[in-house]
C-alpha cells in the first residue's frame, strides 16, 4: 500500500559538492582514523536496517521509495537523510531555494547531556571557518537544528521551518558530523548527481534487497536540479564509499573504468566551499561609509579606542566620544573602523592588544563584519581570527579562531 503526500521541491534539488581535503588544514580538531580517507560504513540513521518500504508522491507527480521505520513521523532517504511526513504545508516555503538558511544564519541547540559535544562545536567551528554560513546559538527561533542523540547518524535535508533533528550515536564522528550539517544546510549526496553516469558504475547485483532506492539520481525520480560543480569528487564528504549496502562485501560503487576510490570524513575542501558559497554567497556589503557606530560587547559594556593612547578596551558603561567609531568602506566587502581620534583600529595582526592608532588603511585595518542575527555580530581580520571583548578584563585581543560569546558585539548605528 502506498502513502501519498507531497513536499517541497528542495527536497529534491541536486546540491551534492565535490570535496577533496588537503593535508594543510588549519583546524586542529580530531576525526576518528576509521573515516579519514578509507573505506568506511557510511552514516545510516538506523544502522543494519531496512524499514519498510513505501512509495510516496512529491508535489502529486513522480513517486520514489522510502524507508519507514516503527512509529516515527518521518521517512528515510538515501540512508541518513530524513523527510517529515506533513512537509507537504502550504504554508511552508516550497521552490528551489525553499531550503535555504535566511541570511546563512543557522541556528542550533544542543541536547542537555549530549556525549562528546567537541565533535559538534568543532564540526561548527570548521563550516565556519571555510563558509558565509554563521550558526547562532537558538534563543526563542522557531526554525533551528537540533543535536540530539540518536540510533545513527542522520539529518533532515535544508531547513525545514521547525525544529529538526541532526542525530548522532556515540560513534559518530566530527567527520560525520560535519556530513550530516551538510545536509542540514541543504546539500545531497554526491553519487545522486544527475551527471553520475559519467563518472561511476553502480553495481546493483552488490547492493542488499531493499536498499536499491538509495542509489537513484534525481533524473530517474523525475526530477531536476543544480549541479555546483563541474564534476563529480570522489573526495567529497557528502560521497558514498565504494561498499555502501553491500550484500556480499563486493563494491556497490566503482570508477567508471572499474577501479575503486577512497572516501573521506576529514573536513571541507576547496571545491566544496566553492559550491557552498554559490549557494550562500558572501554578500555582506559593507554599511555605508561614513556611518558611525558604538559596539557592546556581551558584558553589556562598549569598546572604547582609548583614543589611541593605550590597546583598546570593552569596559565602558557609557558612549562618550571614546566609544564612537567612523565606518570607512575598505573595498572588497571590507571596512575599516576609524576612532574620534581619526586613527584606524589595527588587529596588530593577532601577535598583541589591539589598538586605534593607524595612520593608515593596511591589510591589519581591513575587516569583515559577520552578521550573527538582528543587530549582533563579529568582526574578523584578514587571518580568519575574530576580535574578543576579553569579557572587559583585560584589553582587547584579535586572536580567536571561533566565534563565542566574547566574540560578538551589538552594533548600534548601521
Amino acid at each position: 500500500m502506498k502513502n501519498y503526500f507531497k513536499t517541497s521541491w528542495y527536497y529534491l534539488m541536486i546540491l551534492a559538492i565535490g570535496v577533496a581535503f588537503t593535508a594543510c588544514e588549519t583546524e586542529n580538531f580530531s576525526t576518528e582514523s576509521s573515516q579519514d580517507n578509507k573505506d568506511f560504513t557510511i552514516e545510516e540513521a538506523y544502522p543494519g536496517e531496512t524499514g519498510k518500504l513505501h512509495d510516496i508522491y512529491l508535489d502529486g507527480e513522480e513517486s520514489i521509495t522510502v524507508e519507514k521505520h516503527g512509529k516515527d513521523d518521518f521517512f528515510v532517504l538515501e540512508g541518513d537523510m530524513l523527510v517529515y511526513k506533513d512537509d507537504s504545508d502550504p504554508n511552508r516555503s516550497v521552490g528551489r531555494t525553499g531550503g535555504r538558511w535566511p541570511n546563512a544564519t543557522v541556528y542550533y541547540e544542543i541536547q542537555n547531556g549530549m556525549p562528546n559535544q567537541k565533535r559538534i562545536t568543532d564540526a561548527i567551528r570548521h563550516w565556519e571557518s571555510k563558509t558565509a554560513l554563521r550558526f547562532v546559538k537558538r534563543t526563542n527561533q522557531g526554525a533551528y537544528i537540533f543535536f540530539q542523540k540518536g540510533s545513527g547518524c542522520s539529518s533532515f535535508v535544508g531547513r525545514t521551518g521547525r525544529r529538526q533533528a541532526i542525530n548522532l550515536a556515540d560513534g559518530c564522528s566530527t567527520g560525520s558530523t560535519i556530513h550530516e550539517i551538510g545536509h542540514a544546510i541543504g546539500l545531497y549526496h554526491e553519487q545522486s548527481r544527475k551527471d553520475r553516469d559519467n563518472y561511476i558504475n553502480v553495481l546493483f547485483q552488490n547492493i542488499e534487497a531493499g536498499k536499491e532506492h538509495n542509489f537513484q539520481t534525481y533524473v530517474q525520480r523525475n526530477r531536476d536540479g543544480n549541479e555546483f560543480t563541474n564534476s563529480l569528487d570522489f573526495g567529497s564528504i557528502m560521497m558514498y564509499s565504494p561498499r555502501s549496502f553491500s550484500k556480499n562485501g563486493q563494491p556497490t560503487i566503482t570508477r567508471k573504468n572499474g577501479s575503486s576510490y577512497s572516501t573521506q570524513r576529514s573536513g571541507l575542501s576547496n571545491a566544496d566551499v566553492q559550491g557552498v558559497n554559490k549557494m550562500y554567497p558572501r554578500n555582506n556589503p559593507p554599511p555605508t561609509s561614513g556611518k558611525i557606530i558604538n559596539l557592546k560587547g556581551n558584558n553589556g559594556k562598549y569598546v572604547s579606542s582609548e583614543n589611541g593612547n593605550k590597546p583598546m578596551n570593552c569596559n565602558r558603561g557609557r558612549v562618550g566620544g571614546w566609544e564612537r567609531f567612523t565606518v570607512v568602506d575598505a573595498g572588497g566587502g571590507k571596512i575599516a573602523l576609524k576612532g574620534n581620534n581619526g586613527k584606524y583600529v589595527s588587529s596588530e595582526g593577532g601577535n598583541k592588544p589591539i589598538n586605534c592608532n593607524r595612520n593608515r588603511i593596511g591589510s591589519l585595518e581591513k575587516f569583515e563584519l559577520v552578521s550573527r542575527g538582528g543587530n549582533k555580530y563579529a568582526i574578523k581580520d584578514k587571518n580568519g581570527r575574530y576580535m574578543s571583548s576579553e569579557n572587559g578584563n583585560k584589553a582587547m585581543n584579535w586572536n580567536r579562531t571561533r566565534i563565542g560569546s566574547w566574540e560578538e558585539f551589538i552594533i548600534s548605528g548601521l
